[in-house]
C-alpha cells in the first residue's frame, strides 16, 4: 500500500492554482494551541508534527480580518507568512482558513468527481466500437463511449483492495453486467468519455460522514447528489488525506486513520457493491484537510492520479 511521503521544512509552502499572495513558510492542521506558552502545534499533511510561537505583536488574519488567538480552532489550517526574527522564531503575520471552508471547498470538488463518474448496469454493448449504455440505480440510461487507450480492470469476488484488481478483458463483458465508469461528461449530451472502466461492483461514494462506529467498523454516509445515507462496512480501511508531493509538485496521499476524521468531513469513498445483498465494503476512503483542491490533478499530471497512487490493479502511478 501507500507509504507516506514525509515533507522537509521547506517543503511545507502550499502550492495550488492560485497561490497565495505571500507564501507560507510553514503550513499545517491546527491540533494543540497554548495559550500560556503562545505556541500553537501543527500537524502537516505527510503526519509530521510542529511548533510555532507567536506573542502579542504576531497578526492572525483569515484573510478578510484580524483574528484574536482564542478565536483559533483545532482543525484550523494555518499558514505562517512571515517570522519577526527567523524561521523557527517568534511569528509575525500568520493566515487563518476555517476547517469548515475547507469542507465547502472539498464537496465542490466531490460533487464534480461525481458528474464524471457512472455506475450502472449494461443494457447495450457493441463490444466492437466499444459503445455501451449503462442503467443506473436511479432507472436513468448514460452512453458510454470506451474507445481508445481505455483501462479496463475487474475486480475479483474476493477483493478486499483496490491492487486486488485484474486487468479485464472486453470480450467478457456482457449485457447485465455492473461497470463503473470514470472520464469526461458532455454537458450537452450527457454521455461520457470513458478513460476508465471497472467491473466487478467497483464504485465510488462521494458524500458527508453522518456517523462512524469503529466497534462494528460502520460508517454511515449521506451522497451529495442523492442525499440518501448509505451504511459502509470499513474493516480495515486504508484511510488517506490528499496533499502536495515534496519533489514532483503533484498532488498525493498521505495515509490517516480513522481519529483524523469528524462527523460532517466530506469524503470519497471508492468501494465494492454486492449485486445480490446491497452491503457495501469500502476499499479505501479520501479526504483533505488543506485549502487546495483534493481531486483535481496538478499540470501535467493524471486525471485519474488517484488510481495511480492506490495501487489500482498493483499499478503505482507518479503520485505515489
Amino acid at each position: 500500500m501507500l507509504a507516506p511521503i514525509v515533507l522537509s521544512p521547506a517543503a511545507y509552502a502550499w502550492q495550488t492554482g492560485a497561490p497565495a499572495p505571500t507564501p507560507c513558510l510553514a503550513v499545517g492542521q491546527m491540533s494543540g494551541l497554548d495559550i500560556a506558552e503562545g505556541t500553537i502545534t501543527l500537524k502537516s499533511d505527510s503526519g509530521r508534527y510542529s511548533d510555532i510561537h507567536y506573542d502579542r505583536s504576531t497578526i492572525f488574519s483569515d484573510g478578510k480580518a484580524m483574528l484574536p488567538p482564542l478565536d483559533l480552532n483545532v482543525d484550523d489550517r494555518v499558514c505562517v507568512q512571515a517570522f519577526a526574527d527567523r524561521p523557527g522564531g517568534v511569528t509575525s503575520h500568520v493566515l487563518i482558513v476555517r476547517r469548515s471552508s475547507i469542507d465547502a471547498r472539498d464537496k465542490a470538488d466531490l460533487l464534480a468527481w461525481e458528474r464524471d463518474s457512472v455506475f450502472g448496469t449494461v443494457t447495450s454493448l457493441d463490444t466492437g466500437n466499444r459503445r455501451l449504455t449503462l442503467r443506473t440505480a436511479g432507472g436513468s440510461e448514460v452512453r458510454v463511449d470506451a474507445a481508445g487507450q481505455v483501462a479496463l480492470w475487474t475486480l475479483p469476488a474476493g477483493a478486499i483492495d483496490a491492487v486486488d484488481a485484474v486487468p479485464g478483458d472486453w470480450k467478457q463483458i456482457t449485457s447485465g453486467d455492473a461497470l463503473y465508469v470514470r472520464g469526461d461528461r458532455d454537458a450537452r449530451t450527457g454521455m461520457v468519455r470513458a478513460r476508465l472502466v471497472v467491473a466487478g461492483g467497483f464504485r465510488s461514494f462521494a458524500g458527508s460522514i453522518e456517523s462512524m462506529e469503529p466497534l462494528t467498523s460502520q460508517l454511515r454516509l449521506r451522497g451529495f447528489r442523492s442525499g440518501r445515507s448509505r451504511d459502509v462496512h470499513f474493516d480495515f480501511m486504508p484511510i488517506y488525506i490528499v496533499g502536495m508531493a515534496d519533489r514532483s509538485g503533484g498532488r498525493t496521499l498521505y495515509q490517516a486513520n480513522v481519529g483524523d476524521l469528524d462527523v460532517g468531513d466530506s469524503v470519497l469513498v471508492l468501494a465494492k457493491q454486492d449485486r445480490q445483498t446491497g452491503n457495501i465494503d469500502a476499499l479505501l476512503l479520501v479526504t483533505g484537510f488543506s485549502r487546495d483542491a483534493i481531486l483535481r490533478p496538478q499540470p501535467g499530471q493524471s486525471p485519474d492520479w488517484i488510481f495511480n497512487s492506490v495501487g489500482l490493479g498493483g499499478q503505482q502511478g507518479a503520485s505515489r
